[in-house]
């Protein structure tokens, strides 16, 4: 009798016990995976939409801000194609300038080199990737500028993080109600400066002329600028993410 009740308490579970405890596992699995993979895909998601609506905000302070070196002067008759008197002006020849990835914007952060003297347009220059600097030698900052910039183009190899290349599609809003992409890039309908859309008193928009472009964003990888010279956009492939951009004069 002793040996019985003994074989009966370590003979394990029955086969019913163990299907029981595995659809039991298995609800709780499948409550687990409704509850908690969504949430996770809807924070991933806002933290990718964040990070886009971050480096657009850079792309379009950038473009409405006029930096020392770019200025024309107050003298000058019109802007030209690296001297803007306006931020109008600058979004303008920066549509030109993106016809080509070569000649793209370019958005990165780069460690600024506090120890060093700044340079024309006020920015430092970066320090070489890896190097340490703690403390107040050094700033992480992050820019757009055309990919050909003398200042900045030697900077994008020593970036931090992920590099943007971005192209800038000029829309005209037709007809149909609805903004389609311009034959010609950087050309204002029949006029071939942006000193030439200026509106007149009670003809059209009493401000002033206003350029309406899409601003796609492609992965810059590797982070290169001569591995880009002479190749197509469509040799790209498809952008990460694209946003519309305006600017007035």
């Amino acid at each position: 009798m002793k040996t019985e009740s003994l074989l009966r308490r370590f003979r394990g579970f029955t086969l019913m016990e163990t299907l029981l405890a595995i659809a039991l596992v298995g609800v709780m699995l499948s409550i687990f995976l409704t509850v908690f993979v969504p949430a996770r895909g809807l924070v991933r998601q806002a933290l990718t939409r964040q990070e886009s609506e971050r480096i657009v905000g850079i792309l379009r302070a950038e473009i409405n801000t006029i930096r020392a070196d770019e200025y024309a002067g107050k003298g000058a008759a019109q802007s030209s194609e690296n001297q803007y008197k306006c931020a109008f002006d600058k979004g303008f020849y920066w549509i030109r300038k993106t016809s080509q990835p070569s000649k793209a914007i370019v958005i990165f952060s780069y460690r600024a080199d506090l120890t060093k003297p700044a340079r024309a347009d006020g920015t430092y220059p970066a320090m070489a990737a890896g190097k340490s600097a703690p403390g107040e030698s050094a700033q992480l900052v992050t820019i757009a500028c055309p990919m050909d910039d003398p200042i900045h183009r030697d900077d994008i190899r020593d970036a931090v993080g992920s590099v943007f290349l971005v192209k800038l599609t000029q829309l005209q809003l037709k007809g149909d109600g609805v903004y389609h992409a311009v034959n010609a890039p950087g050309v204002i309908a029949e006029a071939n400066s942006p000193e030439k859309y200026m509106s007149e008193p009670g003809n059209r928009d009493s401000w002033g002329g206003a350029l309406f472009c899409r601003a796609d964003f492609y992965l810059m990888s590797p982070p290169n600028p001569a591995r880009y010279k002479g190749k197509k956009w469509k040799k790209l492939g498809r952008p990460l993410f694209s946003a519309n951009l305006s600017f007035h004069r």
